[in-house]
């Protein structure tokens, strides 16, 4: 199995298992709401008291319990949790709600659960309330704890008990959409996970060895490009922001999916989603700042989203051809690390001024980009990277920004992320972000100063696509980890970008 971090096992069943210590069920904020009928009579009873006693409301994310005896003088907790108003219900309410779930279970060391699919509530189908359940609850389970010793264990020297999750629904749709929600879920935790490594464990070498595991396990094509090869194709972007990592030389990891009923005569090319995967970022000569420097494991989020997308997409066995690509190095200081002043040379032959070594990620996409279309002839591309502070600034740490050739395409990109529960905000590419850029001693520099930040990075990577390709940029600087626990993320990285990609891919496939 892929490391992941979900300490989850998980099972769908029509009723609660007799052994089952807690019970949850999840109700709108509405007095006259009826019991879920998959819910035992004792169960349902326990319900009605908890909200006639005013303790359970319905407001969104709110948790109540009471402790039931059952047959044969058994005891187990009736969890009731709210969903808020049932005109603003979405499934990501539920995601939400079953987050509250899981961190109320958490903090009462419950170790065996049913949650009961909230199935006829609002306007949505049972399917997508299951699919939003299992999602919030495998996600908000996520426990990163790979580097946890003697004293992140219990008295007894043991791990923390994973949790026994039961999903219980009768509506044939929904129990095939929690195995469709595991999968994507369990592929947003293993992008979570090696996005967790530090820069100690995960550099791009050791990243790219993480995705051939991972290929020869669900089946996918790995391939990885040396740094002895990069050379060889003249990559002078990831070349350049790798040479100052003496012992870890950057690699370009290539990731293919052919599914099975997209191996047609079709001439349609296949998807190609490309990720900056800098597995730690000094800033280089350009350096950062000492108090923010450590957070800079992060820096590969975007390539992790792609083995995330690659992970689920291969467990789904959709009918489709995708390419991911990881572009990966790591950005270090030593007498050999690339310079303010240095011009570099593209593998598109495009020439960048180098104006600060801190813009490096837009370098290493660069070349992924210019050699994936090149090389695949993709009918789509959509790259993701912690480019810029800038995006924070202006979008704040809720959403991505978006900029593209083709609002037809980001038009897609947004749809998809809001029913995902991942937001989307379009930002201008022009004329105007691409002449800013201009280099007098190049073609570009690589940072115009902070002007438009965000629309730099986007503007940069135009000079890597070619007129018809239709490209979109995904800069998620802001929502790729997180300093504080949210509603089904818990600090560290949250794996963005996964859910949205999977959405994409599967809308293309049932048009293909």
């Amino acid at each position: 199995m892929s490391p992941t971090s979900t300490r989850v096992s998980l099972d769908v069943k029509t009723s609660a298992p007799a052994d089952a210590q807690a019970i949850v069920t999840f109700v709108i904020e509405s007095k006259d709401q009826p019991a879920s009928p998959l819910l035992a009579a004792a169960d349902r009873a326990a319900l009605k008291r908890l909200q006639s006693g005013g303790a359970s409301r319905g407001k969104a994310r709110e948790v109540a319990f009471e402790i039931v005896e059952t047959a044969g003088g058994k005891f187990h907790r009736v969890y009731v949790v709210g969903l808020g108003k049932a005109g603003k219900l979405t499934t990501e309410s539920i995601r939400q709600a079953a987050g509250a779930a899981i961190g109320a279970l958490k903090s009462h060391r419950q170790q065996r659960a049913a949650f009961v699919v909230p199935a006829g509530v609002g306007k949505i189908a049972a399917a997508d309330a299951a699919e939003a359940l299992v999602t919030g609850a495998l996600l908000t389970a996520f426990d990163y704890r790979e580097y946890k010793g003697t004293a992140g264990k219990s008295e007894n020297g043991e791990e923390p008990a994973a949790l026994r999750l039961t999903i219980v629904a009768d509506d044939p749709a929904a129990r095939a959409a929690v195995a469709r929600a595991k999968i994507i879920a369990d592929g947003q935790n293993f992008a979570r996970t090696i996005a967790s490594r530090p820069g100690n464990d995960i550099t791009p070498p050791t990243l790219a060895k993480a995705a051939q595991a991972m290929a020869r396990e669900v089946g996918l094509k790995c391939r990885v490009l040396d740094e002895n090869e990069l050379a060889r194709l003249k990559m002078g972007g990831i070349l350049a922001v790798g040479s100052g990592s003496i012992a870890t030389p950057p690699r370009l990891i290539v990731l293919e999916y052919h599914g099975k009923k997209s191996k047609s005569k079709s001439k349609t090319g296949p998807l190609l989603v490309v990720g900056k995967a800098i597995t730690f970022d000094t800033g280089g000569i350009s350096i950062k700042p000492a108090d923010r420097m450590g957070r800079m494991i992060y820096d590969k989020c975007g390539g992790t989203a792609v083995l995330g997308l690659m992970y689920a997409l291969a467990k789904l066995k959709l009918p489709v051809h995708v390419v991911g690509i990881l572009s990966s190095a790591e950005n270090a200081i030593s007498e050999k690390a690339y310079r303010p002043g240095d011009i570099l040379r593209m593998y598109n032959g495009v020439t960048v001024e180098v104006t600060n070594t801190d813009a490096e990620g837009r370098l290493v996409l660069g070349d992924a980009l210019a050699w994936g279309i090149k090389t695949y002839e993709p009918s789509a591309v959509v790259d993701l990277a912690t480019l810029t502070g800038g995006v924070i600034t202006a979008l704040g740490k809720t959403m991505a920004g978006v900029m593209a050739n083709d609002d037809a395409l980001a038009g897609e990109l947004i749809a998809v992320a809001k029913e995902a529960g991942e937001q989307i905000w379009q930002l201008p590419l022009g004329e105007d972000q691409r002449e800013q850029i201009k280099s007098d001693q190049a073609d570009i520099v690589n940072s115009a100063g902070r002007e438009a930040h965000p629309l730099q990075g986007g503007a940069f990577l135009s000079y890597f696509v070619p007129a018809g390709v239709p490209w979109a940029h995904l800069d998620i600087a802001g929502v790729a980890d997180t300093e504080k626990n949210l509603p089904y993320y818990g600090k560290g990285a949250t794996g963005w970008g996964v859910r949205t990609l999977i959405g994409w891919v599967s809308r293309r496939a049932k048009k293909a």
